[in-house]
């Protein structure tokens, strides 16, 4: 009987503590209150020279305030912002409201770098295939992609992310069985404490991850052959995060996980 228990908590999914309006809105204030203070300047200061109150400038500098076109210009003025950054800043301050993304192929990763870059943590749910920051370069290749390309393995995943794989993912009609090897061996030695394996009979589910950024909902990220969906109100990412709780708490323990990984890819090759 295959051992269970709590495999890693994770944050909440009720938004207390909220402070940034939205995610388009958390970004701008980010990148205009690093600017301010590479620039040495108290947010009283900056206020001063917007002739706004510093309570009104510290609700932009957090997200809680979206600026108007008018301060959103002035601020990339006075904060030095590079001229071909600030269409950027621009289209997220005009469209701050929306609370949905589309990133489509081609369209370049830079507003997934960032909101990357927000996120404190990442839960990944993965079904059928290893998730891209736990691969190896020859089961990437194995499934199709050229190696180099936008989708790289590269780099690994941060250590504060977290992996709920179901056992389908561990096989793959694809991957030879060398390379299926070398992978599972692969997540032995890098990853043990971060991969948890859910129970067979767990319903597959397409795959998506969980991004926790403080004082923020959570943010699912869904990436469908490329184009990326970001999807940030808690009314469209209720189901989402409803099933990763539910998928954590049926998940195997850490050692459970090592011992079937370890088993397995002693079944497809020397384990190193």
């Amino acid at each position: 009987m295959p051992e269970h228990g709590t495999a890693f908590d994770t944050p909440r999914a009720d938004g207390n503590g909220v402070r940034a309006k939205t995610l388009r809105g958390l970004l701008v204030a980010r990148e205009l209150d690093t600017a301010r203070l590479a620039r040495g300047l108290t947010t009283r200061e900056l206020a001063g020279q917007m002739n706004m109150s510093p309570a009104m400038l510290n609700r932009v500098m957090t997200g809680r305030r979206v600026p108007t076109a008018l301060e959103i210009g002035g601020l990339c003025g006075l904060l030095d912002i590079d001229p071909a950054r600030r269409p950027h800043l621009y289209r997220l301050t005009a469209d701050a409201d929306l609370t949905e993304w589309i990133i489509c192929p081609g369209a370049g990763t830079s507003a997934l770098g960032a909101i990357e870059e927000v996120a404190d943590t990442a839960t990944w749910l993965e079904p059928l295939l290893i998730p891209r920051p736990l691969r190896t370069a020859a089961y990437h290749h194995a499934l199709g992609h050229p190696i180099g390309d936008h989708q790289s393995p590269e780099p690994a995943a941060p250590p504060t992310d977290r992996f709920l794989l179901h056992p389908r993912a561990l096989t793959h009609p694809a991957i030879p069985a060398d390379v299926m090897g070398e992978q599972l061996r692969h997540l032995c030695h890098t990853a043990p404490n971060t991969i948890r394996l859910l129970p067979a009979t767990f319903p597959p589910h397409p795959g998506f991850r969980v991004l926790h950024i403080d004082h923020f909902p959570p943010v699912v990220h869904i990436d469908h052959h490329g184009t990326h969906v970001i999807l940030e109100s808690p009314d469209s990412t209720v189901a989402h995060t409803t099933l990763l709780r539910a998928a954590t708490t049926a998940a195997a323990t850490a050692e459970h996980t090592r011992r079937t990984l370890t088993d397995l890819a002693a079944r497809t090759g020397t384990v190193g």
